[in-house]
């Protein structure tokens, strides 16, 4: 039941390379939109751009198997007015190019008039002016930069963010770690994030809301390793030269398993404050053999938080169907997407129409076992997540991983969103 609610290094894409992209899209369409749209009968097609291959292969593997998880369930009772749901995926390789191939393919060659976009944030944008001209229903599920929905001259009605979001991040981070930082006299700084939009904008959102909380923040090294890049020995050397008294980074991934194997070896995390947010993630912090000391995160995805029967069960049945590996931040992303769709598909009885599809859901909350509450929303003025499980914790290095959370409360992180929305002026 849907229930409304009120209201990096990037990959260069030129405007004319984008809109040509875009234009290829429409036009593989049948008057702006998918031919399968006039069809009412057989399945509903679904279709997926995810990274399946490469060095960051887990997360879009990931991400099929909560969709399949949800779809798969759904079909065994019966599907959508009794039309199956299909979901077919292609594999982007992290190339914000291909990614808009595949967008390109999905549409015009398979028929899907509603599309989950598995991508960076790079790729992300790139999908978004890309499809602008075609009635496709478009759910980013990755990115993570601000300005994706944040900014109104990138705002596509069609798009939804169903990810968290670097503003909401930093406001939670920045309130909880100054506080901890002053208790502690951690006034020194180094910062390593990935070099590209999600890394810059949300360090520097970190930054500002960590002193707008009251924290007093000499930042005296920033280092952008590419991301992937396969040796952080620079890095480490570079933050380790500044004398910090604490280290944050947004590197994640086999990103984040390099800077903390590599900066073990030189002392880089001894005796220091260490904010690595997205350090929590499965395949990262149940991996790493030698975890870094005095250790803060973000809740990312863990089966411990939410702290309830339903979340433990979704972990479970999840780790049933992948056949061993667990799941991660964009799995419980694509998780809520998928129930996004499923709860839009149900209330047009089955019509994918892109528009129709998009009316049903903007604004409107579902029921998720990893929610906070058991749901998360869609705002309706900018078609982006809220109120999904914020929270910081303690890493430790056996199971359930993080311990002694604390709840993000977001009644101060959508006003503080909303005045950092007014002063980049988005409205």
């Amino acid at each position: 039941m849907l229930e409304k609610q009120g209201s990096g290094a990037v990959a260069v894409f030129s405007r004319r390379q984008v809109l040509k992209a875009g234009g290829a899209v429409a036009a593989a369409s049948t008057g702006g939109a998918p031919a399968f749209v006039q069809a009412q009968s057989g399945s509903i097609k679904i279709g997926m751009s995810a990274v399946t291959t490469g060095r960051f292969a887990y997360a879009g593997l990931g991400q099929v198997v909560a969709t399949k998880l949800l779809f798969d369930q759904v079909n065994s009772g019966g599907g959508i007015e009794g039309r199956k749901l299909e979901l077919i995926v292609r594999d982007s390789r992290n190339l914000p190019e291909e990614a808009v191939k595949n967008m390109r393919s999905l549409i015009g060659t398979d028929g899907c008039s509603i599309i989950m976009s598995a991508e960076s944030s790079s790729a992300a944008a790139a999908i978004n002016e890309s499809i602008r001209d075609a009635k496709v229903a478009c759910f980013q599920l990755n990115s993570e930069a601000s300005s994706l929905t944040a900014d109104p001259k990138k705002f596509n009605p069609l798009a939804f963010r169903v990810a968290r979001q670097g503003i909401h991040d930093a406001i939670a981070g920045g309130a909880l770690i100054s506080r901890v930082a002053k208790e502690r006299g951690i006034t020194r700084w180094a910062t390593c994030a990935p070099d590209y939009a999600f890394g810059r904008e949300t360090t520097q959102q970190f930054i500002d809301y960590f002193r707008h909380f009251g924290g007093k923040m000499e930042v005296v090294a920033q280092v952008w390793p590419k991301f992937g890049a396969p040796d952080f020995t620079d890095v480490v050397t570079k933050m380790l030269s500044s004398n910090p008294q604490g280290i944050y980074s947004l590197c994640f991934g086999g990103d984040v398993m390099s800077l903390v194997e590599q900066g073990e070896l030189y002392g880089l995390f001894k005796d220091k404050l260490n904010v690595l947010p997205l350090y929590s993630d499965y395949g990262v912090i149940d991996v790493v053999k030698q975890q870094p000391p005095n250790l803060f995160v973000q809740n990312r995805y863990n089966w411990g938080y939410p702290a309830t029967a339903a979340n433990r069960k979704w972990y479970d049945d999840y780790v049933k169907a992948s056949k061993g590996p667990k799941p991660h931040n964009w799995s419980w992303q694509t998780g809520a997407a998928a129930q996004f769709i499923v709860d839009g598909l149900r209330a047009t009885k089955g019509n994918p129409d892109a528009v129709k599809v998009a009316e049903a859901i903007r604004g409107s909350t579902v029921q998720v076992p990893f929610g906070l509450d058991g749901k998360v929303t869609l705002r309706a003025e900018d078609n982006t997540l809220i109120n999904y499980p914020m929270a910081y914790g303690v890493a430790v290095p056996a199971e359930p991983f993080v311990k002694d959370w604390v709840t993000a409360d977001w009644k101060v992180i959508l006003e503080q969103e909303a005045a950092w929305k007014k002063k980049q002026g988005y409205i």
